[in-house]
């Protein structure tokens, strides 16, 4: 190998090296050494309640189809407050836009915190339809649809 070659495959690693250390980031995970800013913390707090709500989706359509089995004429206000507590959480979903890391920390911060009130407030709305719905679906024993035999017990 010629003296020039190797001059032009170590300029090459050395430019290589020097665009990898422009592209890191400037919210580094948890991983490397740093903690992770404030931004990036309220960010991972927000994502947690929202993946802790997704997992309560199971839960709330679980209920849907107990009221449903009811057939209570009493079950319409409890189906609707399951259908607007889903609909809050999709709604929350489709509006969510995590502000660049390249936006200022303060405002990322900001954009988190003021994300986390709206969630906590979805959060509620989920906690309270599931409440009324349990409380609903104990005092109404599903019952067998018209034209249906029983199941045993």
């Amino acid at each position: 190998m010629k003296v020039s070659s190797k001059i032009a495959w170590r300029g090459a690693i050395v430019a290589c090296a020097a665009w990898v250390a422009a592209c890191s980031s400037p919210n580094k995970p948890i991983s490397e050494k740093q903690p992770p800013s404030p931004a990036t913390t309220a960010e991972m707090a927000l994502m947690a309640r929202h993946d802790s709500l997704m997992a309560k989706e199971d839960e709330l359509f679980a209920l849907k189809s107990k009221i449903a089995a009811t057939h209570s004429p009493a079950a319409g206000p409890y189906l609707r407050g399951i259908a607007a507590a889903d609909a809050a959480m999709m709604s929350w979903m489709h509006q969510y836009r995590a502000p660049d890391t390249t936006a200022a920390p303060a405002a990322r911060l900001a954009y988190f915190q003021q994300q986390q009130q709206v969630l906590a407030r979805v959060s509620q709305q989920f906690r309270a339809t599931m409440d009324s719905a349990a409380l609903f679906i104990s005092q109404h024993p599903a019952t067998a649809a018209p034209g249906t035999p029983a199941s045993p017990k």
